[in-house]
């Protein structure tokens, strides 16, 4: 069973779901989804659309603290959430030439965006979801998390690799010898052939994730 199909066929009724990104491309597709499902969705987004499908907005950039504080205070005063998906990404405005012309804002600014941005949001409301005993996480990764281009997104690489090996160590947090509830963290990544690739990490008291 695909991610997508496992969406769509499971009630999300009650459930409220976060994407950040949500408000085009993937992140939009995402947050219809959910919605689809019967969760109530909030998307985070720099700028709002006319048509938006998600059920709310919050105009915020998850680049900056500020902006991430302001996206954990408003869905902790709304009762928390229950679906964290991490769309928001991307390889921004980054030039050709290799890795010497990617200077040091740039890198600055691509690991705020893939990678410290969904670090601050789950460090404001994971620990709501563990006082709630359930409670799931998507990153959204990158094949260049292994075969990195370096011609013009190396720094976007790097940062999805590190997205990577953060999901990984949280995912081991989050296991039941820890929290002996119901917690699941998912890594989701775009093939070279553009299909979904899913892979979860469920919690359980031993072996590797």
């Amino acid at each position: 069973m695909t991610a997508a199909s496992s969406i769509q066929s499971e009630n999300l009724a009650g459930k409220r779901a976060l994407v950040s990104g949500g408000t085009r491309g993937t992140g939009a597709a995402v947050a219809a989804r959910l919605k689809a499902a019967g969760a109530h969705v909030t998307a985070i987004g720099r700028y709002g659309l006319e048509h938006l499908g998600a059920d709310e907005f919050v105009s915020a950039d998850i680049t900056r603290v500020e902006g991430t504080d302001k996206v954990i205070e408003q869905m902790a005063g709304n009762g928390g959430v229950d679906i964290i998906v991490h769309v928001a990404g991307g390889s921004g405005s980054a030039p050709s030439g290799g890795f010497a012309t990617l200077t040091p804002e740039l890198w600055h600014y691509t690991l705020q965006l893939n990678l410290l941005g969904a670090v601050r949001v789950d460090r404001g409301l994971i620990p709501a979801m563990i006082q709630t005993g359930a409670g799931s996480i998507v990153h959204i990764t990158s094949i260049q998390r292994k075969m990195p281009l370096y011609d013009a997104t190396l720094a976007y690489a790097a940062a999805k690799a590190a997205l990577t090996t953060y999901s990984k160590g949280l995912a081991n947090e989050l296991r039941p010898a820890r929290h002996p509830r119901k917690h699941r963290l998912t890594r989701l990544h775009p093939n070279r052939r553009s299909r979904t690739t899913d892979r979860t990490y469920q919690p359980r008291t031993s072996g590797r994730p």
